[in-house]
């Protein structure tokens, strides 16, 4: 089974899923991405295509022979994994995928499908940011979201989303959606549980947007609480991947986001570095899916203050909630595991078309 990744090495999972399932006898899985980041994750199961405008000569060239190159790499797969959305703003490349007669799925992951209209009827920590600053509102919109759908489910693709992103999809546009939870490749992450006898704990916080993570309300709070109590606080912001894992390693507490009301990639890294983690998460993802055993730390504006004042003034419950953070990583987020329940459902999929 040959299976193609594209366009886009979202948060790394692209890159890590291709490399886990091509270690599966007969499985041969490549990441195709049109732009990269410091943060992101390369190993040999991905190809780079993107080029840079400052080189005409090489833009000009990268141009002409994208459509080739994505035509080429549809035709030699079985299954299409797109993460975010198709390569051409008309999906284009989807259509010709689809009347190749390839297998089609689709995963988003954020600001992708994520509807503001929707989300403020019962997030209201969003609904604040989202007028005051919010850094992803040009991205965000109804219309955005129902566009990125119905590009897909005009060509029969399958989505595969966590349980925050099933809350955005349009029920009436796919027959099927699998749930699926974010992967992250724990075999390069060692869990260091923070101390039991370290009295002054680190607590590390890595905004990408500060707005959005709620670092404006963060950072006061943190100040304010330096008064009373003992410990070190570490901003994190606009360093490349190894750096922000070095620093997160010393870490005690991970303090994520507390407004959008659910958690990713960094928060996935943390708990796997055996860390406990704080992060505001809805309770209509808990509904949507999400294991009650997810051991973080639910804070919001209203009550961060009070929960931070628990783990800095308890180095026990630290520990203990890190050695709940790996387990939980372990068990929902091993790209070892969600790759093998990926590939069941490739593999279930197609044959179902195969015996339509």
């Amino acid at each position: 089974m040959n299976i193609l990744f594209l366009p886009q090495n979202i948060a790394s999972m692209p890159a890590i899923t291709a490399d886990s399932l091509s270690k599966n006898e007969d499985v041969n899985a490549v990441c195709l991405t049109l732009r990269t980041h410091k943060y992101q994750q390369i190993n040999k199961n991905v190809i780079v295509i993107a080029t840079s405008k400052r080189n005409f000569i090489k833009w000009f060239w990268y141009k002409i022979n994208l459509k080739r190159t994505v035509k080429k790499w549809i035709n030699w797969a079985d299954a299409i994994h797109y993460t975010w959305t198709p390569v051409y703003s008309d999906a284009r490349d989807v259509k010709y995928a689809y009347d190749k007669g390839k297998k089609i799925f689709v995963e988003w992951v954020g600001s992708d499908i994520r509807d503001p209209d929707y989300l403020k009827n019962f997030n209201q920590y969003y609904a604040c940011a989202y007028d005051n600053g919010y850094e992803y509102a040009n991205f965000e919109s109804k219309e955005q979201s129902l566009k990125n759908q119905t590009l897909f489910s005009k060509y029969g693709a399958i989505p595969l989303l966590s349980p925050e992103m099933s809350l955005f999809a349009d029920k009436s546009l796919f027959t099927k959606i699998h749930l699926l939870y974010q992967r992250i490749n724990l075999k390069d992450i060692q869990p260091k549980y923070p101390s039991v006898n370290n009295s002054r704990p680190v607590i590390i916080h890595s905004p990408s947007a500060k707005i959005a993570k709620g670092s404006n309300i963060i950072i006061p709070l943190i100040e304010s609480l330096k008064q009373d109590y003992d410990f070190e606080f570490v901003l994190l912001h606009n360093l490349s991947r190894d750096e922000v894992l070095k620093k997160m390693e010393e870490a005690d507490i991970f303090l994520d986001q507390i407004i959008y009301g659910s958690y990713g990639m960094a928060a996935m890294e943390a708990m796997s570095f055996g860390k406990p983690v704080m992060c505001y998460i809805m309770p209509e993802v808990f509904e949507a899916g999400l294991s009650p055993e997810c051991p973080i730390i639910n804070a919001n504006p209203d009550n961060l203050k009070e929960q931070l004042i628990k783990l800095i003034t308890n180095s026990q419950l630290r520990h203990d909630i890190g050695i709940k953070s790996r387990k939980f990583a372990e068990k929902f987020h091993d790209v070892e595991k969600v790759s093998s329940q990926l590939l069941t459902i490739y593999k279930t999929e197609l044959e179902k078309r195969d015996n339509a």
